[in-house]
């Protein structure tokens, strides 16, 4: 990487620097020119004589002499901004090329860093260099050579025009700048000294603020907010002092140019005046001068503001550039050759040492060999060198000393693309990746695109244009759109072959029922396969037919009826009998939809909804206004929260005092009439509906469908003909609510829907529906257990001849016995090694190594 930020500026955009260049050289006669107008205008024009004046064979009297001068002035006007506009833009789209091709050779240096690397830094010291720290550089890039040229030929023509006038006046004009030109750099310097200081402080503020997100449960379990916050805040305030610092520096600099350029106009008065009065200047000289003058200011304080920037620019480019080039970072060539070797032949360690940098990240001259297709397990607990062989042997780090091969290739020295294809890892702390079930399924085989998406008109010229940026700037030119699943490395022939493949899998490791049940909970468009909609709704007529058939399962349920209140559902639900089309737009937000207010105040529906919202909220204060935030109670009401009583408690208040309810704001009726749309009758059991309300909101449904649903794209109505979108699988299969005053009528209901489904073969497209399953923000919304299995499943579709798991189903327990027997059984003929802190485990294996303290304490051979 380059050291210096000119160096990286006029490497990558000579070509772009010298054309801005020329343009900007093209610009100096027409500022020159227009610097001599005025003067040409006032002292030829309005004050000459000699008229009429021929020019280019024409008679121009004084007046259309003045407007010939005027139309030639307004024209470099135009001409002279159009450069400048041309430049700017110019200079933009440069910068902006610069700053992405900077950030994406910095996010390469991240992939090429090696692993014990990362224990060093941290992500939030490293985010911030790659985005906000940089921004400033990309800004700079366009200006690093255009602003100069253009502001110092300014300066430079401005300057020539004043001393041509009189030099007498031009030394009056850059009398300060010497000064300037002295005093400035040397208060500037420190302002950099402090602005490194200061970017240093603020990563170690991102870090520490990153490192709490990370372990919020650790500090609210361990009662350490005030040491954090006290930790955050002493940061805060080093970073205040230093800003506080530098804002007095930089003004004081400022008011020091500013005093200077503010001097020079007194020696233009002085002087000019006494030549103007001696009669050796014209008046129209003078003014023209003091134009010129004005003029100059602008051009002085650009560089001045230019050498800042460069300062500042520098140390930022500076910082990133040491923490983005260690000496150890991987070779370009391990990242970007895209051919993958055959890895074959038995794995070889010879006198391998490697240390992390602290006890227990350490392996001490280790010899090991491993037969092509054998099996070996690693035993040792946490800190043995256990996890560092298995990392070695999978070539994620590099040994200090010593060999690391496989058929006689040294692992260091091969590509990713050998590396990451030809064996198949799972470490004790598995990542996975925000996006859905399928994207972490088949993460392992998606190494470069095998088929290009078909692109025509509109989307096709974008492609193209994205493909010459990416181009200009050095970025990859893979098309992320496209088909990405190397279904030969998989060992299948077609995309439906691999899902069945990846089910197989699900079901071998235990995940088949999660991603079942996953899927039941997931939305399916019906546009994506209309035949599995119509399977939905022919399972969900057996559904209900069954449920008809038996009296007992008939009372668990309360089905979707135009025609019926269902007690198991919301009021919300009961009265607008629909769902929003937006799967995003929830029932809470529904009331506040324009046509939904329109339909509730032309119906007066509203009336009755705040109505029942203050006598829940009425029974609500009495009931829980004296309750702790920590009783159970509350819960059972899961619309009312520990801090919405104190605000229902006024509103209560409110409607008591005054008869017509005048202290009641809209904002008021509106939580009403929330609050209202939350019940759940059989849940609350509030006794706020009577039968004659229940009967009104039945036949609401009707005039809701009519006036806002018939007309709106926004809601779906439900229809026991018509599949449903917005809603989950499972509910348009069960169209309806299981009863909530039955204990035990979820449980049964999903049984009877299990059973159907496995019945009508439709089992296997719902978990194919759980392949679309979000997993959340690093898989935040699966579970531990979810995550390494998928992790696993994601290695095995790989077909990789050799595996490394490293405890991974290393327990005791026997459903991890069971799962290491079939993954014996799918890796046999491939080479495996397993890392488990349990010797029982390691029995089962053919050939064993114990580590302690990161040495081989014993090497076993059929010791099962």
């Amino acid at each position: 990487m380059e050291k210096s930020l000119f160096r990286f500026i006029w490497k990558f955009s000579a070509r772009q620097q010298f054309f801005i260049l020329l343009i900007t050289v093209l610009s100096y006669p027409i500022s020159y020119v227009l610097l001599e107008l005025p003067k040409l205008i006032v002292n030829d024009a309005i004050q000459g004589d000699g008229f009429p004046r021929e020019l280019a064979g024409l008679e121009f009297d004084q007046i259309s002499y003045l407007f010939l001068l005027c139309l030639t002035f307004l024209g470099l006007v135009i001409v002279s901004n159009g450069l400048k506009l041309f430049i700017n833009v110019y200079k933009g789209r440069l910068g902006e090329r610069m700053l992405r091709r900077l950030r994406f050779e910095l996010f390469q240096r991240v992939l090429r860093f090696r692993l014990p690397h990362f224990r060093k830094v941290s992500s939030g010291e490293i985010i911030p260099m790659i985005t906000s720290e940089v921004e400033d550089v990309g800004g700079f890039i366009g200006e690093a050579i255009a602003l100069p040229a253009y502001q110092g030929g300014l300066l430079v023509v401005q300057l020539g025009f004043i001393f041509m006038q009189d030099p007498l006046l031009g030394l009056a004009a850059v009398s300060s700048y010497p000064i300037q030109g002295y005093v400035i750099p040397k208060l500037q310097r420190k302002v950099v000294l402090l602005s490194r200081e200061r970017v240093k402080n603020i990563r170690v503020v991102a870090d520490k603020v990153g490192e709490a997100i990370t372990g919020v449960p650790e500090i609210h379990a361990n009662d350490a907010s005030a040491w954090h916050s006290a930790e955050v805040g002493d940061r805060l305030y080093s970073n205040f002092k230093i800003r506080y610092e530098i804002y007095n520096r930089k003004y004081f600099i400022k008011f020091l140019n500013n005093f200077m350029n503010q001097l020079t106009p007194l020696f233009f008065y002085l002087i000019g005046g006494y030549l103007v009065i001696e009669g050796n200047l014209s008046i129209g000289a003078l003014l023209a001068v003091i134009a010129a003058y004005k003029d100059l200011a602008g051009p002085w304080k650009e560089l001045l503001a230019y050498y800042q920037l460069v300062a500042d620019v520098d140390v930022k480019y500076q910082t990133v550039v040491e923490n983005f080039d260690p000496a150890d970072i991987y070779p370009v060539d391990r990242l970007v050759v895209d051919t993958s070797e055959k890895l074959s032949g038995p794995l070889v360690m010879s006198s391998v040492s490697f240390s992390g940098g602290a006890a227990g990240q350490e392996v001490l001259n280790v010899s090991i060999e491993v037969p092509e297709g054998g099996e070996c397990a690693v035993l040792g607990p946490d800190g043995s060198g256990r996890s560092e062989v298995l990392q070695l042997a999978a070539g994620l780090i590099s040994p200090s000393s010593g060999r690391v091969e496989i058929g006689g290739l040294d692992l260091d020295k091969l590509s990713e693309a050998t590396l990451g294809r030809q064996i198949a890892y799972v470490g004790g702390a598995v990542h996975v990746w925000t996006g859905t079930i399928r994207d972490n399924l088949y993460y392992g085989i998606r190494h470069r695109p095998v088929q290009p998406r078909e692109r025509t008109g509109e989307d096709l010229e974008e492609y193209r244009r994205a493909q010459r940026e990416a181009r200009e700037t050095r970025n990859p030119t893979h098309d992320v759109q496209a088909v990405w699943e190397d279904l030969e490395a998989a060992g299948v022939d077609s995309i439906e072959a691999l899902d069945r493949r990846a089910l197989a899998l699900l079901s071998a490791v235990g995940l088949e029922a999660d991603v079942y049940r996953l899927g039941l909970q997931s939305r399916f468009d019906p546009r994506i396969d209309d035949r599995l909609a119509e399977r939905i709704l022919a399972v969900r007529t057996e559904i209900g037919n069954r449920i008809a058939a038996d009296q007992r399962l008939a009372g668990l349920v309360e089905l979707w009826d135009i025609a019926t209140f269902n007690q198991s559902a919301s009021l919300a639900e009961n009265l607008f009998f629909a769902v929003p089309t937006d799967p995003n737009v929830t029932m809470d937000m529904v009331p506040a939809m324009p046509e939904v207010r329109a339909f509730l105040t032309e119906t007066d529906l509203d009336r009755d909804l705040q109505g029942i919202g203050l006598k829940v909220a009425e029974t609500m204060v009495e009931l829980f206004a004296n309750v702790t935030g920590d009783s159970g109670l509350l819960g059972t009401y899961s619309f009312i929260t520990q801090e919405d009583l104190p605000e229902f408690e006024r509103i209560v208040r409110a409607s008591r005092s005054d008869s017509q309810r005048s202290g009641i704001t809209d904002a008021d009726r509106a939580r009403l009439v929330a609050l209202a749309f939350k019940l759940v009758p059989a849940r609350h059991r509030l006794g706020v509906l009577d039968d004659a309300m229940r009967d009104k909101v039945v036949a609401a449904r009707r005039d809701f469908h009519d006036r806002v649903v018939a007309r709106s794209d926004a809601f779906v109505a439900f229809d026991p003909q018509l599949y449903l979108p917005p809603l989950t699988i499972e509910d348009n299969l069960l169209f309806g609510r299981a009863r909530l005053d039955r204990r035990d009528a979820r449980q049964r209901i999903d049984a009877v829907i299990g059973s159907v489904v496995e019945e009508t073969g439709l089992r296997e497209p719902v978990v194919f529906a759980g392949f679309g399953y979000h997993v959340g923000v690093s898989g935040s919304r699966l579970s531990a257990s979810q995550r390494r299995r998928l992790a696993l499943v994601r290695a095995l579709l790989k077909n990789a001849p050799i595996t490394i798991l490293d405890d991974v189903a290393a327990g005791t327990a026997e459903d991890d016995r069971a799962l290491r027997t079939t993954l014996r059984d799918l890796l046999k003929g491939r080479m495996l090694l397993f890392g488990t802190p349990h010797l029982i485990v390691a029995e089962e294996f053919d050939h064993s190594v114990v580590m302690e303290q990161g040495r081989i304490a014993r090497q076993d051979d059929d010791t099962a």
